[in-house]
């Protein structure tokens, strides 16, 4: 099969130009792929972080095209003729923001008219986590065009058919990152000295933003520690609301317990948080589906995380992890302290290698070709 994939990669940082990278190379194995990609991302003043390029050491890189620029039409038409001249069996769009609705809409729909290709958009959010009107009106441009969709949640697959009625969508869970365990690495103990920690460990790890919930975190931290030892690190760009952190992190009780680690991690540095982590705990206020899950499972670290949107599909409760009820300092703390006067009874690391069988990149592949095989 010839494909044509449309997203984002290095020399941007973050998970979906990891995951763009990563499905490439996994496609890459069976079929004829070329990878065209972004020459912009989002403007400035649409961006909290502090770069949007990577700075790792340790590249996630792929061949690719940088053709498209999200603000400028000229280059939606040139990755059109690029296209036209591969002639693919299947354009695949990485989907995950709405501010590439008019590019990426558009750019469909000259494929639709071409007739030549089948039209897929793979969809990590369907829409975002903080949405407005406007959102969806640009997001029902994008999707006028798509033959079919890939989610990763049910949640998703559910608001997809709400905005595109009757629409051919196949659901699979998000694949598994285990590529920050290449290179160096650290053993339990060696990470925890490199860090400058001792005993148990909880880790949250990705950039912070309300949907997250490290706030509950924080307020369920004090507890933990009235009946476990253990230290928080917290790993990750805080994206807004510094300072409201930063206040209840010197306010609390347990501010001597809490290490605040507040920058992109390059990829290189990913695996010595994991490694020296006990458990890593993603306290979200919504979500459909989350990364850092497939990161830690890469790791063979357990999640505690909350029920909500599609996060319970990937975390077996009692088994790879625990799930506690969101926006609940209290349930939080009570989780995290059952997870650890019960770590050493239940046999998480072999709970996490069963479930990451049903995470393999292979999988994706094959959901793809089905795609292809599928009648139009």
């Amino acid at each position: 099969m010839k494909i044509v994939l449309i997203g984002l990669t290095y020399p941007f940082r973050g998970g979906i130009a990891h995951y763009t990278s990563l499905l490439f190379t996994a496609l890459e194995k069976s079929h004829w792929i070329k990878l065209i990609s972004l020459k912009k991302q989002y403007p400035s003043f649409l961006f909290p972080g502090k770069t949007q390029k990577d700075v790792s050491q340790a590249r996630i890189e792929v061949e690719n095209e940088p053709l498209i620029h999200p603000l400028n039409p000229l280059s939606w038409f040139s990755a059109f003729s690029r296209i036209k001249k591969i002639s693919p069996d299947l354009t695949l769009f990485q989907w995950w923001h709405p501010f590439f609705a008019l590019s990426f809409g558009t750019l469909a729909i000259l494929l639709k008219r071409w007739r030549r290709t089948k039209i897929c958009f793979l969809c990590h959010n369907v829409r975002p986590h903080e949405s407005t009107m406007l959102d969806t009106l640009l997001i029902r441009y994008a999707f006028i065009a798509p033959d079919y969709f890939i989610v990763h949640s049910e949640p998703d697959l559910k608001e997809l058919e709400r905005l595109k009625p009757g629409a051919k969508v196949f659901k699979i869970p998000h694949p598994i990152y285990e590529i920050f365990r290449a290179g160096k690495r650290m053993g339990h103990l060696e990470a925890r000295k490199e860090l400058g920690v001792d005993g148990n460990v909880v880790l949250f790890f990705g950039y912070v933003r309300r949907y997250k919930g490290l706030k509950y975190l924080l307020q369920a931290f004090p507890k933990v520690l009235r009946e476990v030892d253990c230290t928080l690190l917290i790993v990750g760009e805080i994206y807004e609301d510094k300072e409201e952190y930063l206040q209840m992190i010197e306010q609390s009780s347990a501010k001597d317990k809490i290490r605040l680690i507040d920058q992109y991690v390059p990829n290189e540095k990913v695996a010595l948080y994991f490694d020296a982590a006990d458990v890593v705990v993603l306290p979200y206020v919504s979500a459909t589906q989350s990364g850092i899950v497939q990161i830690a499972y890469g790791f063979n670290k357990p999640v505690i995380t909350t029920r909500v949107g599609g996060i319970p599909e990937v975390v077996w409760d009692g088994e790879t992890g625990f799930l506690t009820e969101p926006e609940n300092g209290e349930a939080l703390a009570e989780t995290i302290v059952k997870f650890f006067r019960q770590m050493e009874s239940i046999e998480f690391f072999q709970n996490i290698g069963k479930i990451k069988e049903q995470f393999d990149w292979k999988r994706m592949v094959e959901t793809i070709e089905r795609i292809q095989g599928e009648s139009s």
